[in-house]
C-alpha cells in the first residue's frame, strides 16, 4: 500500500545552524519544501551561496525546492546605548528622541525620523517584541515623554511597535530594493513583503519585480493592525499570505491573534491563495530536543485548518536541533492529515460561488467532489501557469495533487501550495498517451498502485493558459 505524500508544506529559515551544503540537503531530505532567507540578518554573498546549495540539493534529491526571500521592511528600532542596555522599571519616566544620540538611562534614541510626528499622547509604545510597554504622556518637538507600564532590560537596536499610530513609512526601504534586485538576479521563487498595510504596497512591489524582468510571487506578511483592517484587499492583491504572529501579537491583543489567523485562512481559501502560518511554532526546540505539547497542538491546529504551509524560523536558523524540529513538524502534519482523510470534507461550493463562474472553476471544484464520491487516491492535473493547481487546492482536498508542468520555475512555485506535488512534464497532443505516461511515472515513484482511482483535469486543445475544460476518471493500470 502506498503512503500518500504529506499535503502541508514546510518552510525552514536558513541561518548559522543549517547554512551549509550538507545542512540544506539534510533539511530537504527531512521534509522541507521551501527555504527562507531572512534579509534582516543576511548579507548578499552568503545568501548567493545558500541559494546555490538549495539548487544543488534539488538536483541531488530529484525534487523541487522553493526559495523565499524575506525583505526586512521598515522595522522600527531603538538605537545604541552607552552601556549596551538600560533597565526600565514600572513608573519610570523616559524620553524618546529622533535626534542621533547615544541612549542612556532615561533617554532612548528611535531610528525612525517620523516617530514624534506619528505617536500620540495617550497611546502605548511596545519595545523588545512587546516585553516592555510605555504610555506616552507628552510630545514636545522631536522628544516624546512616556511612563513605563511594564519594564525590563532594553538593549541596543531592539524593535519598537506603535500599534495605535498610522505609520507613514513605505514598506519598501532603499535596503529592501537592493535586496530585491539581488534576489531576482539569483532567481528566487517568492518574495515576502514585511509590514504591508494595503493592496497599494503589494502593487508597488509587483511593479518593481516586473520592471526587473522577474516573476517571483509575492507573499504578504500580515503583522500590522492596518493590514488586518485591509485584509481582503491584501489577499486579493498578493500571491500568498503569511500570518506573521510575532509582530501581529504586539499590534493587536494576543487573544485576537487566533481569530485573525482563522479569518486569514478562510479568505485565502476563498481566493485560492496559499497561506503560511509562522512564528514560534516550535520555539522550545531552539534549545530542547523535544517540543512542548502546546507547540505540537499549534501545528496540529494549523494543519486541521488546512494551512498550505507551516514555518520554522529560529528553530532551524540558530537552533540546536533543526532536523529534529522539521521531523516533529512533518510527523505531526502527517498524523493530522491521516485523521482529516477520515473525518474532514472539502470546503463547500458556496465559498466560491459566483453568478457566472468560469468553466475552469466549475471543473476544478467538481474534481474535488468526485475525489470524495469515488474515493479517489489522487488528483492529476496538467497546468501551464499553476492556476489550475491553485483552484484545485482551494477547496482543500484530502489527497495529493500531482501537478505536471513544462516550466521548472512554475514547478518551484507549487512548492508552497498545499497538496501540490510538482513534476516536470511537457504535455503532448494525445491526451490518452499523456495519461498513460503519467500513470507510469506515478507508479514508478510508488505514489499510486494498480487499481487506484485518480481524477484528472486538463485543457483541450492543449497549450491554452487558464483553459481547464476536461475532467476524467481513471483507474491506475
Amino acid at each position: 500500500m502506498t503512503t500518500p505524500p504529506r499535503l502541508t508544506k514546510i518552510i525552514a529559515t536558513l541561518g548559522p545552524a543549517t547554512a551549509s551544503r550538507k545542512g540544506i540537503k539534510e533539511l530537504a531530505a527531512a521534509g522541507v519544501n521551501v527555504f527562507r532567507m531572512n534579509l534582516s540578518h543576511g548579507r548578499h554573498d552568503p545568501l548567493r551561496q545558500w541559494i546555490l546549495w538549495v539548487r544543488q540539493a534539488e538536483q541531488e534529491l530529484r525534487t523541487h525546492l522553493g526559495v523565499l526571500l524575506d525583505l526586512q521592511g521598515p522595522k522600527i528600532r531603538v538605537g545604541k546605548f552607552e552601556n549596551g542596555f538600560i533597565e526600565l522599571h514600572r513608573g519610570d519616566r523616559v524620553r524618546f528622541t529622533t535626534e542621533k544620540v547615544t541612549g542612556r538611562d532615561g533617554l532612548i534614541h528611535v531610528q525612525y525620523r517620523n516617530f514624534h510626528k506619528e505617536v500620540r499622547v495617550g497611546s502605548r509604545v511596545y519595545l523588545d517584541d512587546g516585553n516592555i510597554c510605555v504610555h506616552v504622556t507628552e510630545v514636545n518637538g522631536k522628544e516624546v515623554a512616556a511612563t513605563v507600564e511594564a519594564g525590563g532590560s532594553l538593549s541596543n537596536f531592539k524593535g519598537l511597535n506603535m500599534p495605535d499610530a498610522a505609520i507613514s513609512a513605505s514598506p519598501l526601504t532603499a535596503k529592501d530594493k537592493r535586496d530585491l534586485a539581488f534576489g531576482l538576479a539569483e532567481g528566487v521563487d517568492f518574495v515576502a513583503l514585511s509590514f504591508a498595510s494595503s493592496a497599494r504596497d503589494i502593487h508597488q512591489l509587483r511593479r518593481l519585480i516586473r520592471n526587473a524582468g522577474g516573476d517571483a510571487e509575492i507573499v504578504a506578511k500580515i503583522e500590522r493592525k492596518k493590514a488586518v483592517e485591509n485584509l481582503e484587499e491584501i489577499v486579493e492583491a498578493s500571491d500568498a499570505v503569511m500570518v506573521a504572529r510575532g509582530d501581529l501579537g504586539i499590534e493587536i491583543h494576543l487573544a485576537e491573534v487566533p481569530i485573525v489567523q482563522q479569518n486569514i485562512m478562510r479568505l485565502c481559501a476563498v481566493h485560492c491563495k496559499p497561506v503560511i502560518v509562522a512564528t514560534q511554532m516550535l520555539e522550545s526546540m531552539i534549545s530542547n530536543r523535544r517540543p512542548t505539547r502546546a507547540e505540537v497542538s499549534d501545528i496540529a491546529q494549523a494543519v486541521m485548518n488546512c494551512a498550505d504551509a507551516i514555518m520554522l524560523s529560529a528553530e532551524t536558523a540558530v537552533g540546536k536541533y533543526p532536523e529534529a524540529a522539521v521531523a516533529v513538524m512533518s510527523e505531526t502534519a502527517r498524523k493530522m492529515e491521516a485523521y482529516q482523510r477520515q473525518h474532514q470534507r472539502i470546503l463547500p461550493w458556496s465559498w466560491y460561488f459566483k453568478e457566472d463562474p468560469p468553466i475552469n472553476l466549475g471543473i476544478t471544484y467538481s474534481a474535488n467532489r468526485m475525489v470524495e464520491l469515488l474515493n479517489a487516491k489522487a488528483l492529476i492535473i496538467f497546468t501551464l501557469t499553476g492556476g489550475t493547481a491553485r483552484q484545485v487546492s482551494g477547496p482543500r482536498p484530502m489527497v495529493p495533487i500531482f501537478s505536471f508542468t513544462s516550466d521548472p520555475r512554475r514547478a518551484r512555485k507549487l512548492t508552497l501550495l498545499r497538496g501540490a506535488v510538482p513534476f516536470l512534464w511537457k504535455q503532448k497532443r494525445d491526451f490518452s498517451e499523456d495519461v498513460a505516461t503519467v500513470f507510469r511515472i506515478l507508479k514508478r515513484r510508488h505514489l499510486l498502485e494498480k487499481g487506484d482511482r485518480a481524477i484528472i483535469t486538463s485543457g483541450i486543445p492543449v497549450g491554452i493558459p487558464q483553459w481547464t475544460n476536461v475532467i476524467r476518471v481513471e483507474k491506475t493500470p
